[in-house]
């Protein structure tokens, strides 16, 4: 079976996304980027070596650090940053469209560490890493059609810090470079050179959640 537009695009973007995150210098590890099909003819784009360890970022009811340690200990991401922040990225795509994705960011110091200062401490053997004096951050984008319920629980929305009622409406589908780059303008003041791919599609806000607080762009 050929290969569809969409999904030679989103592989497209998140190789040229991971290289210049590469170039930056700002990458630990790299697990890269796998596809499978399944069934009824979807296209699976995730990590390699996806396994149901990684559902632990749907618990409530542990911290952290405990979900962090478990994602890194079962190299559950596609790209692992410098101070061991994690990014995972998933689409699930038919013939023509992406119907599911999820994206994931998880930081655990909200401090922003210097490349430099993190060599240095790892340099003298010191555990930089387990420091708790500072807040984790957590986000999740969903696109998750079949779960809609207007008003309520938004078909592409924004969690933060794994609060089960917290579904921010977003405008549409978000692309990998989109993501990267949000996560490096607001947590790591830095900019994303390349330009993102934007996907060409329908945007999935409905009217009502337009008119609660939600993420747009033009």
């Amino acid at each position: 079976m050929a290969t569809s537009r969409v999904v030679k695009n989103i592989l497209d973007d998140m190789n040229k996304t991971i290289t210049e995150l590469l170039s930056k210098e700002l990458v630990r590890d790299v697990r890269g980027v796998s596809q499978k099909m399944m069934a009824g003819g979807l296209c699976e784009i995730t990590f390699p070596g996806k396994n149901d360890s990684g559902s632990i970022v749907f618990d409530k009811h542990v911290t952290s650090t405990e979900i962090l340690d478990t994602l890194l200990k079962g190299l559950q991401y596609n790209v692992l940053l410098y101070d061991k922040s994690l990014i995972q990225a998933e689409f699930i795509v038919d013939s023509q469209n992406i119907v599911k994705e999820r994206l994931v960011f998880i930081k655990k110091h909200n401090r922003i560490w210097d490349v430099k200062e993190i060599q240095e401490y790892e340099r003298l053997e010191e555990d930089w890493f387990s420091d708790e004096e500072s807040i984790p951050i957590m986000l999740r984008i969903d696109y998750a059609p079949e779960e809609h319920i207007n008003g309520e629980h938004a078909a592409t929305h924004l969690t933060i810090s794994n609060h089960e009622s917290c579904r921010i409406p977003i405008k549409g589908i978000v692309t990998f470079s989109e993501f990267v780059r949000l996560i490096l303008f607001h947590f790591y003041n830095l900019k994303l050179e390349r330009k993102v791919w934007r996907l060409n599609a329908e945007d999935t806000i409905t009217e009502l959640e337009k008119q609660m607080m939600h993420i747009s762009w033009e």
